[in-house]
């Protein structure tokens, strides 16, 4: 993450100061707490789970900051970990003081000692809150005429609209937190819930793992089956450790995935159809069928309480099958499954796509993972239905819901 590098973690800091999401900010106040107890439950999984320490944590009186105590050398993993939680829209590394101007001084005196340098000109930003006898206009005329007076050798200067150098100062309640640097997250969104439950589901696309975080992203927890199309050991890997840099932005302690492989059934579809052009929707069909029955399956009641479904569909010529096969295929999706399916990824472009990916994480793997595809694809719903009822495909099914096992990442 190169916004968190770029700059050198002051060894004064102590503590980093947590900015939750707008969308927080814009719930009722009853919500809002909820929502603010869970964040700060989730950062406190995440941080247990990658054993990294901190000291303690708490909510700012006027509950508009969060703040996590470090040791200095857990810091920088602190930060890289908070930039992968859900709810925190931006993030500082700082050291907190009282709110009495002569130590808010001090302590500013030291940061400035630490990144100022010849001829630079900076700036303070002051934000207070509660009841104090000063402004923030105070603060920033006497901290700063403090600033001058220690460093006069340096030739500096303030510049209020482009400076070199800028000191954060916020003062809530009896304490002010001092810092130099604000790191907004690239997702923001909300903290993950655990009775939000869905299922994601996985045919081998990275659009389908984006699908999946789009709906972390907004707060729900999610599990994950893969429909295994594909006899190559190494290409199932491959998706699980995409799964695998999915968990990392989960407060999980551990990620429960569900692979069944549907490649044997595909093949007795393909061998029993005298036209092969519809195989994608029969693909979806099966797909679909196989969700509604381990809903109802008591071997899979972990996932009874699930709601929904997502599916990785984008409209942008990206995927095995044509867009058009994929819309209109979309249809025969509920003849099975009565739950809504989430279908986020429908009007983003390839670019966006390749670039959510990206921003997620270089080590996402692409896999050829459908090896059906006919040259030419043609879609029929009425064939297609009336043709599956009538394949008997059901012991197959459930032979395959048998022999389907369970992955777990911790």
């Amino acid at each position: 993450m190169s916004n968190i590098k770029k700059f050198e973690i002051s060894s004064l800091y102590n503590l980093i100061l947590v900015r939750y999401s707008g969308e927080i900010w814009l719930k009722s106040q009853k919500v809002k707490i909820r929502l603010i107890k869970v964040l700060m439950n989730n950062i406190k999984r995440m941080l247990e789970r990658e054993d990294i320490l901190y000291n303690k944590y708490q909510l700012t009186d006027d509950s508009t900051r969060l703040l996590f105590f470090f040791n200095k050398k857990d810091i920088p993993k602190a930060l890289e970990l908070m930039n992968k939680v859900f709810g925190v829209y931006s993030f500082s590394p700082a050291l907190r003081t009282s709110d009495r101007i002569k130590n808010i001084t001090q302590r500013t005196i030291k940061i400035a000692k630490e990144i100022l340098e010849n001829g630079d000109s900076f700036a303070l930003r002051v934000k207070r809150s509660g009841d104090h006898k000063y402004n923030s206009r105070d603060v920033a005329r006497i901290v700063g005429q403090a600033v001058m007076d220690k460093f006069k050798d340096l030739n500096i200067g303030v510049d209020l609209t482009n400076p070199d150098k800028t000191i954060f100062i916020e003062i809530r309640g009896k304490f002010s937190y001092i810092f130099t640097s604000i790191i907004e997250t690239n997702w923001e969104g909300l903290p993950i819930e655990y009775k939000k439950k869905l299922i994601t589901m996985d045919v081998g696309r990275l659009s389908d793992i984006l699908a999946a975080f789009y709906l972390l992203r907004r707060g729900c927890e999610i599990y994950p089956i893969i429909f295994q199309n594909t006899n190559k050991d190494s290409e199932i890997n491959k998706l699980i450790d995409n799964w695998r840099e999915i968990y990392r932005y989960t407060p999980f302690s551990k990620f429960k995935i569900h692979i069944i492989r549907i490649d044997n059934i595909l093949e007795e579809i393909s061998n029993k159809l005298s036209n092969k052009n519809s195989i994608c929707t029969f693909c979806r069909l099966l797909r679909y069928d196989l969700i509604s029955r381990i809903l109802n399956d008591d071997n899979f009641s972990y996932l009874s309480n699930c709601k929904a479904i997502s599916d990785g569909v984008n409209l942008n010529k990206s995927n095995f099958c044509d867009d058009y096969v994929d819309l209109q295929s979309i249809a025969v999706s509920y003849q099975f499954f009565e739950q809504p399916i989430f279908i986020p990824l429908i009007a983003l472009s390839r670019d966006q796509i390749k670039n959510d990916l990206i921003t997620i994480s270089d080590k996402l793997e692409h896999i050829e993972y459908c090896r059906f595809k006919p040259d030419k694809q043609l879609i029929n719903l009425g064939y297609v239905i009336e043709s599956y009822t009538s394949l008997d495909l059901d012991s197959m099914i459930q032979k395959v819901l048998k022999d389907s096992k369970t992955i777990l990442i911790k």
